[in-house]
């Protein structure tokens, strides 16, 4: 009993390992597709490095960015960062997504405002 019900384990474990891999695959595909050639109100590319400080898919989908605007003033780029998130949000695939606003003053005001 013991041998049968311990490969039962083992190939659901790789079960799970896979579903977690492809829903992970198929987020970054989703958000790779929506960040490609998508500038920032100034006409910056938003994946160039002083932008895009970071990114994180996890296991289930969630997607985590955390982005410095070029503008900390320009209410636009706010905005721009709303529809951004909003966009992530909507694909198929995607099952949450946070942005973390850094690298500017009062950064934790505008992470608060664009994940409202």
């Amino acid at each position: 009993y013991g041998d049968h019900r311990d490969l039962h384990l083992s190939l659901r474990r790789q079960r799970q390992m896979c579903i977690r891999d492809r829903a992970r695959e198929v987020a970054q595909r989703k958000l790779a597709r929506v960040l490609r050639g998508r500038k920032e109100p100034h006409g910056k590319s938003i994946t160039e490095e002083g932008i895009l400080r970071g990114v994180d898919v996890d296991d289930s989908g969630i997607v985590q960015l955390w982005i410095q605007p070029t503008h900390p003033h320009c209410p636009c780029c706010l905005d721009d960062l709303i529809r951004l998130r909003n966009k992530i949000n909507e694909q198929n695939g995607i099952l949450a997504c946070h942005l973390e606003v850094v690298g500017i003053p009062h950064s934790e005001r505008w992470t608060a405002a664009v994940n409202e």
